[in-house]
């Protein structure tokens, strides 16, 4: 009998190449320690993630005092632009009359600050991926499982799924748009606490040094924090969440790649997606 040591499963004969049930390697003969206490703690993981949200769904109807709010926000920006417009017509026709050599000036940056303060909905995804389940955990201020379902939307995105780690090849052609979603998201549910700009505005006050960056936002006290030592509550210091650069423990990185090394690539992908998305 042989029994897969990530998910348990026992096969009697005709062992596959990959488990049926975690989907497995059962042909590796050299597995590192850490690769395996990784591999067994994220299916472990996984299995309880699926459990809660199946004990914890936010329903539609339980979103819409939100979404509706959102739109009559969304209704009266719409309305005082209209105003400013009808406003900034006015002035720029009374300029052209006094003044008629700074009309091309005045147009142009008036163009620019119409272009800067543009209201458009939230970029969603250039994958086609659905992030309703990451919305629903937010929005319940369920931030422990959103992390987890976090990372396993990144693994999902760069097709590392069954490694269950990444390196910077990976990272360097992560989806843009998916990642300013991500970033949004969890910015907009933890009203500013949480989310990617944040760690990235602290990344760069630190100076790009990782032990004082994870001094900062609560990864590390004296010590190198585990992950379930962590903060999964609006009490936690800023930037706290999300974790990408490492899952077991803030001093080791996943993969093959430092914490140090997928953080940094992490930003500066989140920096050309914001550049992007300006363009």
């Amino acid at each position: 009998m042989f029994i897969c040591p990530v998910c348990g499963y026992k096969y009697l004969q005709n062992i596959p190449r990959n488990c049926d049930v975690c989907n497995w390697n059962l042909e590796l003969t050299e597995i590192h320690p850490e690769q395996l206490d990784w591999a067994i703690e994220t299916w472990k993981n996984l299995g309880d993630l699926q459990g809660k949200r199946k004990r914890k769904r936010v329903t539609v109807a339980d979103l819409l005092p939100k979404i509706n709010a959102i739109e009559s926000e969304l209704t009266a920006a719409k309305i005082e632009r209209e105003n400013l417009r009808n406003q900034l017509d006015w002035v720029l026709y009374y300029i052209e009359t006094i003044n008629p050599e700074q009309v091309t000036e005045t147009l142009s940056k008036m163009r620019i600050w119409l272009e800067d303060n543009h209201a458009e909905n939230p970029p969603l995804s250039e994958v086609g991926m659905d992030y309703t389940g990451l919305m629903e955990l937010l929005a319940a201020e369920d931030w422990k499982t959103a992390d987890e379902y976090t990372w396993q939307i990144i693994l999902y995105l760069t097709g590392r799924e069954q490694m269950g780690w990444l390196n910077v090849e990976d990272i360097d052609n992560f989806p843009l748009t998916d990642l300013g979603t991500i970033d949004y998201l969890w910015d907009y549910y933890s009203s500013g606490l949480f989310g990617l700009t944040i760690q990235q505005q602290i990344w760069e006050s630190v100076e790009s040094d990782y032990t004082k960056f994870c001094d900062r936002i609560g990864w590390r006290e004296g010590s190198w924090k585990y992950y379930d030592e962590l903060i999964f509550n609006l009490n936690a210091p800023k930037g706290h969440l999300p974790v990408i650069p490492w899952r077991r423990r803030s001093c080791y990185g996943v993969g093959i790649a430092t914490a140090s090394e997928i953080l940094s690539s992490f930003i500066e992908r989140l920096l050309a997606a914001t550049t992007d998305g300006r363009n």
